[in-house]
């Protein structure tokens, strides 16, 4: 697989990455959640597809997912219990990324990917008042049933209350041929929904697709999308999510691969993402390794990768790795990441061998913050 071709500056670590929960034969650890407790502890909570993902719809019902605790800022953990939470919709609870966020009235929103379609799904919002011990029964956001992907550590709460749920919608025949971005939006806490007047769209095969956000200190928001031409790209809203510029690369190399946003402490802005150079127009490899970028100008420019993991990147023994979809919890002592990581192809295609669930499953390491 082609790597940059400089040697990148390396993370300082508190906590190295280290494998922590493993795939099974039938499920895999994707897409985590992660949350702090008024009591110091941590929640964290997975989808659990299969490995590799493939998006392909299952058969049999799922139980809710299972929620984890950590008491020691996430080096060990422990399982807590499913989700407390009637599940009444159709299909399964979710099968791309949760997001856990604590809203403005106190309560914790935990946010899904309702699958009921091939590749796809509905957003689906469930809320706890007690600190994630019950929650409120689960509800479609959208009365209609489409083809939408929400990806982990997405709903973000902007100072005037607004709850905002930036979303891929399919527009093209096949997952991830083209996708569109769209935001779904709440002005009453989550009582009611409705998506944005305009959309976002890339003239290219791929489209957008898996967008997160961030609100920046003028109040204005920013998008950062996935794509198939080279890097990822960004667009601003000057209207809550309303409307967008028109989306603009960024120097973010990449695939079309899995990226995470947020707002550092110190007002930053921080990504994580696989940076390298696409196998081929539209690829959706490599994805390792696994870096971050910063942003002091409202993402106008990016300071240059540190990796954060590389295992595999050498791709010894025809076989390399794939390290996606981190959920992030900024700790006093530094950034606590949990993500997914298992077998890549050389050929960048997601077909995997039979076993191949074997070598991975859930890392999670705690980087300093960066300078």
């Amino acid at each position: 697989m082609t790597t940059p071709d400089l040697p990148l500056p390396r993370a300082g670590f508190i906590l190295p990455p280290e494998l922590f929960i493993r795939h099974t034969a039938d499920r895999g650890f994707i897409g985590p959640a992660l949350i702090g407790l008024r009591d110091g502890s941590l929640l964290m909570a997975a989808p659990w597809g299969r490995p590799p993902v493939d998006f392909r719809q299952l058969k049999d019902p799922l139980p809710t997912p299972m929620i984890y605790r950590s008491c020691d800022h996430g080096r060990t953990w422990s399982e807590a219990g499913r989700f407390a939470m009637d599940w009444s919709l159709d299909g399964i609870p979710s099968d791309g990324g949760i997001t856990f966020l604590r809203l403005q009235d106190g309560r914790i929103a935990a946010l899904f990917n309702h699958n009921r379609a091939h590749g796809g799904g509905m957003p689906a919002l469930t809320f706890s008042g007690d600190e994630g011990r019950t929650w409120t029964p689960a509800r479609q956001l959208l009365p209609h049933d489409d083809v939408f992907y929400v990806m982990n550590d997405r709903l973000i709460q902007l100072r005037t209350g607004r709850l905002v749920v930036p979303v891929s919608h399919k527009i093209g025949q096949w997952e991830g041929d083209l996708d569109e971005n769209l935001c779904v939006l709440s002005d009453d806490a989550g009582a009611t929904w409705r998506l944005s007047r305009g959309n976002l769209v890339l003239n290219h095969p791929r489209g957008l697709a898996e967008p997160c956000i961030v609100e920046l200190a003028d109040g204005r928001l920013l998008l950062l999308a996935r794509t198939g031409a080279g890097s990822h790209h960004a667009a601003y809203s000057a209207d809550g999510g309303e409307t967008w510029t028109a989306p603009q690369p960024t120097t973010l190399t990449a695939a079309c691969s899995p990226l995470t946003l947020h707002r550092l402490p110190d007002g930053r802005l921080i990504v994580f993402y696989n940076h390298a150079t696409p196998l081929a127009d539209g690829a959706f490899f490599p994805r390792n390794p696994l870096v971050h970028a910063v942003s002091a100008d409202a993402g106008a420019t990016w300071s240059p990768p540190v990796v954060i993991d590389d295992e595999g990147v050498a791709g010894l023994n025809g076989e390399t790795r794939q390290h996606i979809y981190p959920g992030a919890c900024f700790l006093p002592e530094g950034i606590l990441l949990v993500y997914s990581t298992h077998r890549a192809n050389l050929d960048g295609s997601f077909t995997q061998p039979e076993g191949a669930w074997q070598t991975g499953g859930g890392k999670r390491c705690v980087i300093k913050y960066p300078e």
